[in-house]
């Protein structure tokens, strides 16, 4: 994996894929429709790691933190399931793209290489609102956050720089079920091109 200007490049040097697509071409002079489909399929798949939360060698990705399970999305805690799922847009974003015969799959949602690679975000000192519940009568102040509609108290309160590690979670790359499947497009393109059916 390098670093690319456009985002996370991750190359897949495969001799059997390359040796298939090269003898379809020598043999009916078009791999295009091929290489169109494995696109397709490799987008299938990664949205299929994203469904079952592991990356391409199978190994389950990092368990959610119990603070981030407990938010509540929806009136309801979050859970522990649904990595990279709340609202399925980097998911839904994963497409595949064929240029100069170089077979592209990934996102241009601007956090998708975080949590690909994982790393740690620096946030700046800034001022936030947080609301609370203040006892008039008994002059207490309930230390615990409230939602601003379930408040009677509101302050501005500033809150420091800090960091914000993100596990890394890949999601993009080629399993041995991939590299058959990719074999059997290009075995089947060959057949439907060469007139060999």
């Amino acid at each position: 994996m390098a670093a690319d200007p456009k985002g996370i490049r991750l190359l897949v040097d495969d001799e059997q894929v390359f040796v298939g697509l090269n003898r379809l071409d020598a043999a009916t002079g078009n791999r295009q429709a091929a290489e169109a489909a494995i696109a397709a399929y490799l987008v299938t798949s990664t949205q299929r790691r994203f469904e079952r939360g592991i990356d391409p060698d199978g190994k389950p990705w990092q368990r959610l933190k119990p603070r981030t399970a407990a938010r509540r999305i929806n009136g309801r805690p979050r859970g522990y399931d649904s990595i990279l799922r709340v609202t399925r847009r980097l998911e839904q974003s994963i497409v595949g793209d064929v240029e100069n015969h170089e077979i592209r799959v990934g996102s241009s949602v601007e956090y998708a290489a975080i949590h690909h690679l994982g790393g740690e975000i620096k946030m700046p000192e800034g001022q936030q609102t947080i609301y609370q519940n203040y006892d008039a009568k008994a002059d207490v102040l309930d230390p615990r956050f409230r939602k601003r509609g379930r408040s009677n108290f509101a302050r501005d309160v500033t809150v420091g720089e800090h960091s914000i590690k993100i596990p890394a979670r890949p999601y993009l790359g080629l399993d041995t079920e991939d590299r058959t499947e990719i074999l059997t497009i290009i075995e089947d393109h060959f057949k439907q091109e060469g007139g060999l059916q």
